[in-house]
C-alpha cells in the first residue's frame, strides 16, 4: 500500500502544508507519492495552495487567491514565514523522484497546470472533486492519469448514490482512479473497481490502525499528513 504525503509531510511547529519544506520532508521520510493542491492566480499561473481565499494561512488577508497575481502571491508571507510556491517550482523538485498527485481545486486551473507539465509526465496523476474537470483532463491530456475524488458531505440522494457505487460516475468522467474518503470504502467495492483496472487511494488517514484496516481491504494507497508515522507503524 502506497503512502501519499497529503499536502506534503507537515505538522504544527514544522513545515506548513503545500510548501517547499513540506515537500522536501516528504522526500526525506520516504513517502511513495506527494499530493498537492492547485488554484490559478489572476494572471493564469498554477499556484500550490489549498484554500480559495488567503485568510486561513495569511491571517488578515481575506482576498480570493484567484484575484491576486502570481508574483504577489509567491512574495506573500504565510504563517511562520512560509510562502506558497508555483507548481513549476514544485515539479522541479519532485518530478522523477516521487509520484505526484495534483488536485485541481478549480476547473480554471487545468490549463495552467497542463502548461507547466512536460509532454510525458511520468508519475503524475490529476485529480478533482469536479468530475467535469476530470473529464476535461481526459479530453485535453489523455496520456495523463486521472482520479475522481469523492467524500462530499451533501445529503442530496443523487450524491449519496453516486458515492456509494461510483462505477458509473468514474466511467463517465474517464477516471483511472477513485480517491474516496475512508468512510466510503468497502471490500466489495474495492474489488469491483480493481477488476476494472481502477486504483483506489483513500484520504485522509493519519491513524495507523485505520491504515491497517484499509490495507486489509485491498486499497492501493492512502493520503496522510504523516507518512513517516504510518511507515513506522
Amino acid at each position: 500500500m502506497k503512502l501519499w504525503a497529503h499536502r506534503g509531510s507537515h505538522h504544527p511547529g514544522g513545515p506548513l502544508e503545500n510548501t517547499m519544506p513540506a515537500f522536501e520532508r516528504a522526500l526525506a521520510v520516504g513517502a511513495d507519492g506527494v499530493e498537492l493542491d492547485v488554484h490559478p492566480s489572476r494572471d493564469g499561473v498554477a499556484i500550490v495552495f489549498h484554500d480559495e481565499t488567503l485568510e486561513r494561512l495569511a491571517p488578515g488577508d481575506a482576498r480570493p487567491l484567484a484575484a491576486v497575481d502570481a508574483d504577489e502571491l509567491t512574495d506573500l508571507r504565510l504563517v511562520a514565514d512560509h510562502r506558497m510556491p508555483r507548481l513549476a517550482e514544485v515539479l522541479d523538485l519532485l518530478l522523477g523522484r516521487v509520484e505526484i498527485n495534483i488536485e485541481i481545486k478549480d476547473a480554471a486551473a487545468l490549463g495552467p497546470v497542463l502548461a507547466v507539465l512536460p509532454a510525458r509526465p511520468d508519475g503524475v496523476l490529476l485529480s478533482s472533486f469536479d468530475l467535469r474537470a476530470v473529464r476535461a483532463a481526459a479530453e485535453r491530456a489523455p496520456h495523463i492519469r486521472r482520479a475522481a475524488i469523492m467524500g462530499d458531505p451533501s445529503l442530496d440522494p443523487r450524491v449519496r448514490v453516486r458515492e456509494a457505487w461510483p462505477l458509473f460516475a468514474l466511467r463517465e468522467a474517464r477516471a483511472d482512479a477513485w480517491h474516496p474518503h475512508h468512510a466510503l470504502v468497502r471490500r466489495r467495492l474495492v474489488a469491483a473497481l480493481h477488476r476494472r483496472g481502477i486504483a483506489v487511494n483513500v484520504w485522509t488517514v493519519n491513524d495507523p490502525a485505520l491504515a491497517e484496516r484499509l490495507a486489509a481491504v485491498g486499497v492501493d494507497g492512502v493520503f496522510t499528513d504523516h507518512p513517516e508515522r504510518l511507515r513506522g507503524a
